[in-house]
């Protein structure tokens, strides 16, 4: 379970800039998608590829 954490973690650090702010609206700050867009000046097409980016990123991470 550390093991995991930690690549987790590594993910994370790596993830770049604009969907780690997407990522951490959504997941930590509990925003929808029309708030995310609303905060960072984007479209909520936009909003939902970053956040389908952030999440292929982690995934990759852990296989």
């Amino acid at each position: 379970m550390n093991r995991e954490l930690g690549r987790l973690r590594l993910a994370m650090d790596a993830m770049p800039d604009p969907e780690w702010r997407v990522f951490c609206r959504a997941r930590y700050c509990d925003l929808d998608y029309f708030q995310i867009a609303a905060e960072l000046d984007i479209a909520v097409s936009e909003v939902e590829r970053l956040l389908a980016s952030a999440m292929l990123h982690l995934m990759q991470f852990r296989e």
